[in-house]
């Protein structure tokens, strides 16, 4: 079954007909299927990613006065080297949103867990496209904006 097709019908079954969706699907199910038959988890050019990061307040209260904070946030910086990092509050948390770009999925982990075990952490890393990049996905998907 054609892709484009089988995305259509899931939209369809699932009442939703939106386009940003479709898209969403589409690349979801290209991840899988790259991520099923490569061995390599290597990406040259890589990954715009936007990493989420919410703090409870017990942890980081804890982190504060212990001095860590500060060096928790310094340390994921220089590591990921974000093109972005932005510090707000969402649902009652301290949140903290990062827009960097990783090359290898063996990556993860240790960027995630010093904000787990420093923080107490929940952190949700997703990719991140700009709007010509979503454009070019619709043309993978018989779509156009």
């Amino acid at each position: 079954m054609k892709r484009s097709v089988a995305i259509r019908r899931l939209a369809a079954l699932t009442g939703i007909r939106s386009v940003i969706f479709a898209a969403a699907v589409s690349m979801s199910l290209l991840a899988v299927s790259t991520q099923s038959r490569a061995a390599a988890t290597e990406q040259p050019d890589g990954i715009r990613m936007m990493l989420k990061v919410q703090i409870p307040p017990e942890g980081g209260n804890q982190a504060i006065k212990a001095g860590k904070q500060g060096a928790i946030f310094e340390a994921l910086i220089n590591q990921i080297k974000p093109e972005a990092v932005y510090f707000t509050q969402e649902d009652g948390l301290r949140t903290v949103y990062f827009v960097y770009t990783i090359h290898k999925t063996t990556d993860f982990a240790a960027i995630h867990e010093p904000l787990i075990q420093g923080f107490g952490a929940r952190v949700y890393d997703m990719p991140a496209l700009t709007w010509d990049e979503l454009k070019q996905a619709f043309g993978a998907i018989d779509e156009k904006p």
